[in-house]
Formats: C-alpha cells, sequence, structure tokens
C-alpha cells in the first residue's frame, strides 16, 4: 500500500485543522457520503400534467424520457469523471462541485413551467448524479479496508437506492399536503446540511499531513488507500489514462457490471410504471403513488447487513440465490390486475420481496470490482495507474448500473404500454433468471490464485 508518510508535513509548516480526528474519521467520512448520495429530487406525474401542461394521457412517457435525460447523461459522464477523479490531488473538490450542480437542477425545477425545463433540470442533475457517485465511492475506497468493503457500500448503497425510491414516497406526502413549492422547501434544508459535511470532511491522506511520529491519528488500515502493496515486485511503467478496457477484460468485472445494469434497469422500469399503475389499478393519488414505493425501499435500509454477508462469506451463492428466487417474485406481479384488498397486499407483499433481493446483492457487485483490480495490480504492479483506478472502477460500475437506468423506463414503459403490466413484469423475470446463471463465477477461482 501507499505510504502515508510521504503526505506528512512538518507540524508548523501549516495549523491544524480543528477537530481533525473526528472530520477524517471513516465514521464521518461514511456519513457525509450517505448524506451527499441520499437526493430527493422526485419527477410526479401529477406535476407535468399541471405545470408542463402535458397531456394526461401523456405523462408516463414524459416521466420516462425524464429519467432517461439524467440516466443517460450520467452514462456517458461517469467513466470521464472516475478518471479525473482519479487523476485529481483530492475527491473533496468534486465531491462539493456536484452539489452546487444538485442546487441549480432543483431551482430549475421549482420554477420550470415547460417540459423544456424539467429535462434541463434532469440533464444537470444526471452530471450531479454522475460526479457525485464516482466520488463518493472513491472516498470510501480510500477510507475502508477490502475486508469491510461491502458492509461500508452497503450503507451508500442503502442511501442511493433509497433516495430513487423514496424520493417519489416523501415527494408525494409532501406534494399532497403543501403542494409543489412545499417539495423543494423540504429538500433545501437537507441540501444545506450536506454541504457542510461535505465542505467539514477531510479526506485521509489530508489528514496525514499532520500525523505525528507517535500516531496521532487512527493507526489502523483505515489511515491507508487500498491499492496492494507490492514492494517485492519490480514495478512496471506506470499506465495513463484510461484503463477501463483493461478492466472489461476481467470476468469477475464483466459479471459484476452486468448484475449492476440490471438492478438499474429493475430500479428504473418500476420508478416509471409503477405510480401510473397504481393510479389506473386502485385510483390512487399523489400520496397513494409515493406510498407505493415504501415496500421496495425498506430493504435498501438493510444494505450495511448484506455488504457483511457479502465480506463474511463471498459474494457467489448469496448473489446467484437472490437472482434467482427475484425471478419467480417479478413473474408473480402479473396476478395483480383489478381493485381489492387482496390484490393490494398481494402486490405491497411482492415489491417488498422484489427490495430485499435486489439489495441483498448489490454490495457484492461492488465489492467483486474492486476485488478483481486488486489481483490486477498484484499481478502487474502499476498496471492501473499510481492510484489503482479506485475511481474509474466505481465509475465503470456507476455507468453501468446509469446504463440500467436508462434502458429501465424505455423497457418498463413500452412493454407496460403496448403489452400490459403483466408482460412488462414477467420479461424482467426472465431477464432477472438469464443473469442468475453467470452468478455461479463470481468469487475467487483457480485461475485468480496464480498470482
Amino acid at each position: 500500500m501507499l505510504d502515508l508518510q510521504k503526505f506528512k508535513r512538518t507540524p508548523r509548516s501549516k495549523r491544524r485543522p480543528w477537530l481533525l480526528k473526528l472530520r477524517s474519521s471513516t465514521t464521518f467520512i461514511v456519513g457525509a457520503v450517505w448524506m451527499s448520495t441520499f437526493t430527493i429530487v422526485p419527477v410526479m406525474p401529477t406535476a407535468l400534467v399541471t405545470r408542463a401542461g402535458i397531456d394526461y394521457s401523456h405523462r408516463e412517457y414524459w416521466v420516462s424520457v425524464l429519467l432517461m435525460c439524467e440516466a443517460g447523461t450520467s452514462l456517458l459522464l461517469c467513466s470521464f469523471f472516475g478518471y479525473l477523479v482519479d487523476r485529481g490531488r483530492t475527491r473533496r473538490l468534486p465531491f462539493i462541485g456536484a452539489l452546487i450542480m444538485l442546487a441549480g437542477c432543483m431551482v430549475i425545477l421549482q420554477l420550470s413551467h415547460s417540459i423544456a425545463g424539467f429535462v434541463t433540470a434532469r440533464l444537470l442533475q444526471g452530471i450531479a448524479g454522475a460526479l457525485v457517485v464516482v466520488a463518493a465511492f472513491a472516498l470510501i475506497g480510500d477510507a475502508v479496508p477490502q475486508e469491510r468493503l461491502g458492509q461500508t457500500i452497503g450503507y451508500l448503497g442503502s442511501a442511493i437506492a433509497s433516495g430513487f425510491l423514496l424520493g417519489p414516497f416523501l415527494g408525494g406526502i409532501v406534494y399532497n399536503a403543501g403542494g409543489y413549492d412545499a417539495v423543494f422547501w423540504f429538500a433545501y434544508p437537507i441540501l444545506v446540511l450536506d454541504l457542510v459535511m461535505r465542505l467539514v470532511l477531510i479526506e485521509k491522506k489530508v489528514a496525514a499531513q499532520w500525523i505525528e511520529t507517535n500516531g496521532d491519528l487512527e493507526s489502523d488500515v483505515e489511515t491507508e488507500p487500498r491499492i496492494p502493496h507490492v514492494e517485492p515486485c519490480e514495478p512496471q511503467v506506470r499506465r495513463k489514462g484510461f484503463v477501463i478496457f483493461r478492466m472489461l477484460k476481467q470476468r469477475r468485472v464483466l459479471i459484476s457490471s452486468w448484475a449492476l445494469l440490471v438492478q438499474g434497469l429493475l430500479l428504473s422500469a418500476f420508478d416509471a410504471t409503477l405510480p401510473i399503475f397504481v393510479e389506473t389499478t386502485f385510483g390512487w393519488n399523489a400520496l397513494g403513488m409515493g406510498l407505493i414505493f415504501l415496500p421496495m425501499a425498506v430493504p435498501a435500509f438493510f444494505e450495511p447487513l448484506f455488504g457483511f454477508i457479502t465480506d463474511r462469506f463471498g459474494a457467489r451463492y448469496a448473489s446467484f440465490g437472490c437472482f434467482v428466487l427475484l425471478s419467480p417474485t417479478l413473474i408473480c406481479l402479473r396476478f395483480v390486475g383489478h381493485n381489492s384488498n387482496q390484490q393490494i397486499a398481494l402486490l405491497v407483499a411482492l415489491l417488498f420481496l422484489t427490495g430485499i433481493f435486489i439489495h441483498a446483492c448489490a454490495p457484492a457487485m461492488y465489492v467483486e470490482t474492486q476485488m478483481a483490480l486488486t489481483a490486477m495490480e498484484l499481478k502487474n504492479p502499476g498496471v492501473l495507474g499510481p492510484k489503482g483506478a479506485i475511481a474509474q472502477g466505481f465509475g465503470l460500475q456507476s455507468m453501468c448500473q446509469f446504463a440500467g437506468v436508462f434502458f429501465g423506463p424505455l423497457w418498463g414503459g413500452f412493454v407496460e404500454y403496448r403489452f400490459g403490466w403483466g408482460a412488462m413484469t414477467g420479461t424482467l423475470g426472465v431477464l432477472v433468471a438469464i443473469t442468475a446463471i453467470p452468478m455461479l463465477w463470481l468469487g475467487e477461482i483457480e485461475e485468480d490464485r496464480r498470482l
């Protein structure tokens, strides 16, 4: 691993920051990253009709378009941002810049009375989302040892997924109680708290400048970046530039990236179609359209537990089991088709199970890629650059997930519109069943041990 002593300064070269140990602690970094990835910018079909003048029958189409605008922008920029974050001196500057863009997005959304304004806001949110996710995961990758990476990534995954799913839930409640503007006045204080935490945060390697010889900060492995120590080997010439194509040659990276794409597709397909389905089937208003996301969102808060299980037992069989069980769960959603208490209960139960299976294997996918990159670096020292391409690895994973978010509304909206709810959930179930098969090739196998 990198020697943090090289980052040290003489004690009098710069004044020691206040509360240095707290602000650079792993707990505070994880908390700041959790807050940064928990964003609430809902797309409500009702707002598109009342503010942008969209025809009522076209609201599902435009919800899908807005989700695809955001996801498509993030998809195009994730790998580029990963490269910039790896090349930059710190992760903190892009972390703060993303929040400024997100605030601009929310202001545009609040003031918009046209579909052009809504599209512009979602494009800006896509830029902010790509930047913050890559920088946030890179911060975690620097701060946390690999044996605890799954559990820590679970916290980030819970924030991203719960923010994505709770956005419609909280937005629907606030919209129903106070109107459109109230949704944003509810979200602005969250942005202020987020800004304070990002400004106060001190990265591990920056904090190491003030480490004294007896160890003033955390002395364990948490203060060291996760770049494998390869001192006994003769280092090769460090490669510069994008290494994404070298990553994609790794079996574990390909499988985990595809699984993240499918997960993103599932979440966005439901985000685009579920509100419309409960409105037309059960006659629910904006509040009901928001509440129906709660069963899928609750399991997201258990992602740290799922990540702990991944750290303890590995990703292979847990991921395989989750995808195998998720397939019939999705197919059974086709049996929800009319308005009754039994049908509502069935929908809620199936959505809850869907959320569990989606979130249970999410941390494993991120850990698999980072472990594969570590193996690459051990086998060929320097092949991934001086920082180990941590940000680019997370950028690749985020790009795949955003690709799923981009195609999810297209898949869900088109199939549901042309062939109905049952066909949409059935095709998603088949896709998940196919995805389960390569999960058996996750984890370290014989070819990975020959290093």
